[in-house]
Order: C-alpha cells, then structure tokens, then sequence
C-alpha cells in the first residue's frame, strides 16, 4: 500500500495544504510549531477516526484539539494505491461523531467505491488503532511498543475469520473481574464473606444443645413454681373458711373499736408477712442464681479445659511442620552448596547457579517459616468456635454474678425493713394492752396472719413465675434463630463448595488461556528477533546478542548474568529498542503488501553516531515500505 497525495482543507493549525508522497521516503523538515505532528495526525485520523471523543479536555480530546483555528470546512481527503486499485477517501468532521461525512471513491473514474467503510484503518490494515499507533505510526509523544492481541492475531495470521486472540483480552478480563469477586483471601470477596457467615451459624450449631438443656431445666423449675402456686392457693382456701367472727365477739371488743384496732394491726402484720416473703423469695432467686452460677462456671471450666487440649494438639502440629521445615531447608542448602562447588568448578554451566540461587531461596524461606509455623499457618475453626463459646460463657457468668451481688443487696435492704416493721407491730400491740385489757381473741389473730402470709406467697410466687417465663421466651427465641442457622448451614456449605470450585475453575481457565496464547506467539519469537536483530545492527551496528525476547514480543537486555528491562537504560537506548521492535512485528504482521509508515522524529533522543545508523536504517527500510519522515533538525538526515 502507497500513499500518493492528501490534501487538508482544514486541520488544527493546517489549511489548504496539499502533501505529494512522489518517493518511497518522503522527507519533510521543518521548524518546531510548523505542524508536522498535525500532519501525521490528520493521516491516522482520516484512516481511524479521532481518539479521547468522550474527554472534556481539548489536549486529549482529538475532535477538539485539532477544530480549525481559522474555522472553515474541517477535514480533508487522502488518495493512496492498495492491491493495483487507486482509491480517494474524503472526510468532514462535524462537532459530534454523527455529524461526521465519510466517501471513499475510485480514484480513476471518480464514482464512489464501497470496497472500504468508514472503518477503513482496520480493514485495510488489519489491526486496531491502538495497535496501528504502536506499529505502523510513530508518534513524537508515544512510543509505547507493547504487542497488543490484535497485532498477535496478525502476525499469527488469524485477524480474520477467527477471533480466538482479539476475544483474548476480553475473557482474561472477565475471568480476572469474576475471581476479584471472588477472592477467598480477602475480606470484601464472596467466598471470604460466606466464610465468616459459615462461622457464625457453626457457633450457634454449638450453642443450641447448651440452650436446650437451659431451656428444659428453667421449664422443670416452672412446673415446681406453677404446682407450688396451686398448693398456695389451696392452702389458703382452707384458712379462710377455718376464720369466724363469733370468735371475735367473744372479747367484749364492740365492733367499732375491734375494727379499728383489727385494720391498725393488720396493715403491719401484712407488711410484715410480706417483707417476710419478699426475703424468702429473695433468697430463693440468690439460691438458684448460685445454682445456675456453678453449673455455668462448670461449662467454662470445661471450654477452658477443650481449648488447653486444642491448644496442645495445634503446638504439637507445628512442631512437626517446623521439624519437616528445617529438615527440607537442610536439603535445600546442601543442594545449593553441591550446585555452587559444581559450578564454579566449571563441571555445570551458568543454568546451574540459577538451580543453586532457588535452592538456597527455597532453604533461606523454609528456615525462616521454620522459626515461626504459627504465622504462617491457618487459623483453626475449631479453636475458633471454642474461643468465642468461652467469651460468651464468661460474659453469662459475669452477669449472674452481677444479679447475685443485686439479690444479696435487695436481701439485707429487705431484712432492715422487717426488722422495723416487727419492731413497730411489738411495740403497737404493747401500747394497745394496757388500754383495752385484752386484745383481739388469739385464734382469729392467728388466722389473720395465716391469710396474710399466703397472699404474700402467692405474691411472691406470681413473679417469680413471670420472670422465669420471660427467660424461656427469650431462650425459645435464641432456640429458633440457632435452629435456622442449623438448616441454612447444609445449604451453606454447598454454596461454598459450589463457589470455590468456581474459583479454581476461573483460575485454571486463566491459567491455560496464558498458556495457550504464549504456546501460540511463542512459534514467530524466531522470524521476529531474526527481523529485530536486523534492525538493531543496522541501526548501531552491534550484534544483538546480548537481547532476547519471548512469547509477549518483549525486549529484555542481558546484563550481570540477568535479564533487564529498558525501562533502566537511557531514552536513547529505549527509542532504539522501540523502533526495532515496531519494526520487527511490522515485518511478521504483513508480509504481502506492506503499509506506509509514518515516523515523527523517531532520531530525536539518539547521539550523532546512532543518528548515522538511524538514517541507513530508514534507506534500508524504504526499499520495502513507504515512510513519511519527519524531523526538524537538519542534523538528522
């Protein structure tokens, strides 16, 4: 393919230029500002359209960057030669995308042509924009050289009728997205989040038989409450109907007095009978807190003992690993020493010293894993559940020791009250005595207080059957969270299974892709550094020895023995090496018709003497393909 002419009638700072491609090298020198950068961008426009259209700014917004400066139409036509057929393609640029005007027509009848569309860059040259900019068009500000899928496909020859390598990217960056949700070692992926849910639901697996037992002994206890409630109830039945007023008239109290003196010392003996069964009733709540206290400090007691055996076994575990460790980091150094002796012997070549540097990484890693296992070693779930079943036990236990301190306080307040209310009832009855000469006869007193005492009980009793009732509420209701967890966990579990098997799947088809798409460029590494060695001693006239390449196309300079980037060398040297390459995969993508290549001061950060070489470099290279050269200093041509 040739360019022949182009013509701009508005581009950035150009307007009504015409440009003759009348040789193979076409030089164009001139000053800085004169708009050699816009010429080059105006040929790659014209065959790929604008770059950055979705930007704001006009510096990487091309539509913007290159409007007019003068206004008028915007754009301009290219005539080139392709397969013997000579063909004009014109086009307008609007403000937007859609405004634009795209016509191809055949240059030799002028009627328009539908050989090529609008996207007539990749199908005349194969490839994408991005990989035309980091082949066929040098840029004066990129010179990015890495081998994109589409320039593999094309060297490979599948750019058309497959789509294996440009669907490449594609897959790799799904496969890569979904194993990022994924993630079992970190805490936002999927796996590491159902993970911690597993745990969860496992702890309430272990709590549900120790809130049952709680749940069937506090029923036990209910049940005595309930049947002492009914004995209450029948025993003070009985009292009432043994109490009758004759008893009373008996005294020679008249009824007014005897009412008063009745209602006098049955409010305090009712206090009194009630202070009394509030201190029993108290010390019943103290006594089962002790009860309840002692058998959760037993359950402790045996968390703490499960854990010391869980403990034990995972340090004898981690000896053994580090007993393994030490003894695989004692074969490692041995081998490395052996492989050192034997090379510097001279009896292995240079691979060898690669072999004994990871032998003795590998002894340096597994002494140093040796000396701390545990840090390196999963945590235990078991221990795990264990452990915060001993926080829980302990947080219970804590809180019954707070409600048996409050009983004991509720008790002795209870026991000041009742010693002032029996108090005040002796000294009542005392002072009535000498006044009355007799009191209210001894039977109907004793009923009395019997009635008192069992509306005190049956008091007493009530609430204490509403507290135990609303404990095994709340137990009911721990019962039946513990028992979803218990039916999510099967389901749970397979979910998991089902995700890292989907995990493992991604990683593995990652893993063959790689495989498969170096498998496939590694059979023209041969034919390209063959081409690239070409170039590299045209250019400097050295050999290319000291470079090497692999399956991805990258340059790699051997220095002390290792491969180094040329990222570390100077902008000289990487120039170079960029413009090789570019060269070394032009050749392997299109060996039938070649395209034009556009190169934009390509010599700019070479010293003279590779300046020299540069120029035998583009004399050489113009016998096969058509290069538009521009530069604005004459001392490089």
């Amino acid at each position: 393919m040739k360019l022949l002419s182009c013509h701009i009638d508005n581009f950035g700072k150009l307007s009504g230029f015409d440009y003759p491609f009348e040789e193979d090298l076409c030089v164009l020198l001139a000053q800085n500002g004169w708009g050699k950068s816009t010429l080059a961008a105006f040929l790659r426009v014209m065959f790929y359209g604008f770059e950055g259209e979705n930007r704001r700014s006009e510096d990487s917004n091309e539509r913007m960057r290159y409007r007019p400066w003068q206004g008028g139409v915007y754009g301009g036509s290219v005539t080139f030669r392709c397969e013997g057929r000579t063909f004009r393609v014109h086009r307008v640029f609007g403000s937007r995308k859609k405004d634009d005007v795209f016509r191809l027509y055949d240059d030799e009848t002028g009627l328009p042509d539908s050989t090529y569309s609008d996207l007539i860059g990749e199908e005349l040259f194969g490839i994408d924009r991005e990989s035309f900019r980091r082949t066929v068009f040098w840029s004066q500000n990129d010179h990015e050289t890495t081998a994109t899928t589409a320039i593999q496909a094309k060297i490979g020859d599948i750019s058309t009728g497959q789509n294996d390598l440009p669907d490449y990217d594609r897959a790799v960056r799904q496969l890569r997205r979904e194993m990022e949700r994924l993630r079992p070692d970190r805490a936002g992926g999927l796996i590491k989040k159902r993970e911690e849910r597993l745990r969860a639901l496992e702890a309430d697996e272990v709590r549900l038989p120790l809130l049952e037992a709680q749940l069937l002994r506090q029923s036990e206890e209910e049940a005595e409450l309930t049947a002492g409630l009914d004995r209450i109830r029948a025993d003070r039945k009985q009292c009432a109907l043994a109490f009758s007023p004759e008893e009373a008239d008996k005294a020679g109290i008249s009824a007014e007095e005897r009412k008063v003196r009745e209602a006098e010392l049955q409010v305090l003996r009712t206090r009194l009978n009630a202070s009394a069964s509030r201190l029993q009733m108290l010390d019943r709540v103290r006594r089962n807190t002790l009860r309840r206290g002692r058998r959760e400090k037993q359950a402790l007691m045996q968390i703490r003992r499960a854990r010391k055996e869980e403990a034990r076994a995972q340090s004898e575990r981690h000896s053994r690993t580090a007993a393994r460790l030490r003894a695989a980091a004692a074969v490692c150094a041995s081998l490395a020493v052996i492989l050192l002796l034997l090379f510097f012997m001279k009896i292995l070549p240079l691979p060898a010293l690669t072999a004994a540097l990871l032998s003795a990484a590998a002894a340096i890693a597994a002494g140093f894993v040796s000396m701390n296992p545990e840090a390196f070693s999963p945590g235990d779930p078991s221990a795990d559940l264990l452990k915060e079943e001993e926080a829980r036990q302990a947080a219970r236990l804590r809180s019954l020791s707070r409600n048996l301190h409050a009983a004991q306080e509720q008790i002795d307040d209870e026991k000041r009250r009742c010693l002032r209310l029996r108090s005040d009832l002796t000294c009542r009855e005392q002072a009535l005595r000498p006044e009355s000469g007799s009191g209210l006869p001894a039977a109907t007193e004793e009923i009395t207080k019997k009635l008192s005492e069992y509306d005190a009980k049956e008091e007493n009793c009530r609430a204490l059957l509403q507290d135990l009732r609303a404990q095994s509420d709340e137990l009911r209701a721990e019962i039946s969270a513990c028992t979803a967890s218990r039916e999510q966990l099967c389901a749970l579990r397979e979910e998991i299974r089902d995700l890292r098997e989907r995990y493992d799947t991604c990683s593995a088809a990652l893993h063959y892709l790689e495989q498969a798409r170096n498998s496939f460029t590694s059979r023209y590494m041969n034919p390209f550094f063959r081409s690239f060695g070409r170039y590299y001693s045209m250019l400097t006239g050295e050999s290319a020895e000291s470079l090497q390449t692999d399956a991805d196309f990258s340059i790699q300079v051997m220095g002390g023995g290792l491969p180094r980037d040329p990222s570390l060398m100077s902008e000289g040297t990487r120039d170079l090496i960029d413009l090789c390459r570019r060269m070394a995969m032009i050749d392997a993508m299109y060996p039938g018709e070649k395209p034009f290549l556009v190169l934009d001061d390509p010599f700019s950060n070479l010293d003279d003497e590779r300046v020299k070489g540069g120029l035998r470099f583009l004399r050489s290279a113009s016998l096969d393909y058509q290069i538009l050269y521009l530069t604005c200093h004459e001392s490089r041509l």
